[in-house]
């Protein structure tokens, strides 16, 4: 895997909003617009913050939108914003691990009807010049059957995806204890595959 430095994602993302919808933060994209580091255990483990790794800068705008649920009014007053402005450059559509892991078998259908809507919206709301992504969760410990159905439906809607679960299947042993989020490690090499992507 190359390398990826501060440097060439702050060129990449020069003026660029980025905005990240899901339930999943990736503190790795917010630490690399800062310096080359790599963000620490303990950082890892940090909920709710206010603040992470001096997040202020004035090239680079990365909004994240906590979403726990796919259909939800929080989800609507979002594309608000995003209807009336400013416009993101490129939305990122994490895969809704909390929501995949917690609806029962008689509630899929409800998830697909809800994460169909979600993209159905997103086409409506966004300029076509904005880049849309769709990410499949990293590999968790159970099965996740929302990776499917995300990526066939983004492909249906003509999003892009990224294949998480496969770039990260062979690495295990990048679960943290809780085995359903990954460690920085992990986080940097998503951030190296998202960069080559935007690119």
């Amino acid at each position: 895997m190359k390398l990826l430095s501060s440097a060439y994602v702050r060129r990449l993302l020069h003026k660029k909003y980025v905005a990240v919808l899901g339930d999943s933060v990736n503190k790795d994209l917010v630490q690399i617009l800062q310096n080359d580091d790599i963000w620490t255990g303990k950082q890892l483990k940090g909920k709710g913050d206010k603040s992470f790794a001096n997040d202020t800068t004035d090239q680079q705008l990365v909004g994240f939108y906590f979403l726990t649920h796919v259909s939800s009014e929080y989800k609507e007053n979002v594309l608000a914003n995003f209807q009336h402005g400013p416009q993101p450059d490129v939305v990122i559509i994490n895969s809704c691990i909390y929501d995949d892991s917690r609806y029962h078998e008689q509630s899929l259908q409800m998830y697909k009807n809800n994460l169909d809507h979600l993209f159905i919206r997103l086409t409506e709301v966004l300029s076509p010049k904005c880049l849309l992504i769709c990410n499949t969760s990293m590999s968790v410990e159970f099965k996740a059957k929302g990776n499917f159905y995300s990526t066939t439906l983004a492909d249906l809607h003509q999003l892009d995806v990224i294949d998480l679960h496969f770039h990260l299947r062979f690495k295990l042993h990048s679960r943290v204890n809780d085995a359903t989020h990954s460690n920085q490690l992990a986080h940097r090499k998503y951030t190296c595959i998202l960069m080559a992507h935007i690119d």
